[in-house]
């Protein structure tokens, strides 16, 4: 009995402390609230004396929701999506892919993706060309070496944005590279050559727009300089410098891009390649429409001619992209057309090819 009653004791004697610990914490906590009768109320209370006819408030807020409470609600960071997350894939909306809007945008000098970044281990065709030819005399190569049907194709392409938000509007400048080479890998006999590479490097001023139903959206116009060469000499050299508009429309997960362009004119005996622009086109349409786990894009180009003289030309590709491990994805793409790569801008031809592809479309 009285080890009981000593038990007692004690507890009512923590008790007691503990009250007065809680007492000697809350001034603090009440000058912390805006109701004047809850404050009063709560001060009577750390005192030790209740005031008749004011109600008690029904909980104090602790320390850490005052504190909550008083900070400014955090700014939310920048809104990027991986191409895959713990194996579930989110694909980027158009606005997010070209950073439309203030809180896609990303700043300046970061690596992007741009168009896809792939390798195709089996590409193949089913013609050659032995005698690349331009109108210039210079550039006429004949009785070349037959290369093979099956090759290797690899791209890499990715963009960085130079001024975001140029003079305060909300205007962004862009520049990106790809570089796009065929390996002939399975020519053992002839040292393996890598049979052609085409540069192109460009820049670009993007706009943000919202123009139209939200069924199909004009989303942004781009007006931009663009070079591409092969870096050959003559006579196997071609090049030719482009400006262009880009009109990108959006409706749901589709993305669509019109991209018409005017070569730059070049004079005598410079131009390697005067008539590129009736066998690679002067308009660009490229539709990429994510669905599932897959990516799906078309794109068709077309020489905007149609006489006697140049008849009406288009040439058209086709890729897939679909999940294998990770960010790792199978590619497979299909070609069909003229300017199947810039040495042969002349040359009609027809093939497919298969490999893997490490980034999502632009």
């Amino acid at each position: 009995m009285k080890h009981s009653g000593t038990a007692l004791v004690v507890l009512a004697l923590l008790s007691v402390l503990a009250t007065q610990a809680k007492a000697a914490d809350e001034p603090a906590v009440c000058r912390a609230l805006d109701d004047d009768a809850s404050r009063l109320a709560c001060y009577d209370r750390a005192a030790g004396r209740a005031r008749p006819g004011v109600a008690a408030p029904a909980s104090t807020p602790d320390a850490a929701m005052v504190t909550a409470a008083a900070s400014p609600p955090p700014v939310p960071a920048p809104t990027t999506r991986n191409w895959w997350t713990a194996g579930t894939y989110t694909p980027q909306t158009f606005a997010e892919r070209w950073e439309l809007d203030p809180g896609t945008k990303d700043g300046v000098f970061k690596i992007k993706a741009y168009q896809p970044t792939y390798v195709m281990i089996g590409n193949w065709r089913k013609n050659t060309n032995p005698n690349p030819c331009s109108p210039n005399p210079q550039n006429c190569a004949s009785g070349q070496e037959a290369y093979m049907h099956g090759d290797a194709k690899f791209q890499i392409s990715a963009k960085t944005k130079l001024w975001q938000d140029i003079f305060d509007s909300p205007v962004d400048l862009w520049a990106a590279y790809t570089q796009q080479t065929y390996w002939q890998v399975y020519d053992g006999k002839n040292s393996r050559p890598f049979r052609e590479t085409d540069f192109q490097p460009e820049a670009w001023l993007t706009l943000p727009l919202r123009v139209g139903p939200e069924g199909l959206q004009w989303r942004m116009l781009n007006l931009g300089l663009s070079h591409q060469s092969n870096g050959q000499n003559d006579p196997l050299s071609r090049s030719w410098n482009r400006v262009y508009a880009t009109f990108g429309l959006a409706a749901g997960d589709l993305s669509v891009l019109i991209k018409p362009w005017w070569r730059l004119p070049e004079t005598g005996t410079s131009d390697n390649n005067a008539d590129v622009g009736d066998y690679a086109g002067r308009l660009e349409v490229q539709a990429v429409l994510p669905y599932g786990a897959n990516v799906f894009s078309a794109t068709v180009r077309n020489n905007l001619k149609n006489s006697s003289n140049t008849p009406s030309r288009t040439s058209v590709q086709a890729d897939w992209a679909f999940p294998l491990y990770g960010q790792l994805h199978g590619y497979v793409q299909a070609f069909y057309g003229w300017n199947d790569s810039l040495q042969n801008y002349n040359f009609r031809n027809t093939g497919v090819g298969i490999g893997v592809s490490l980034t999502q479309w632009r």
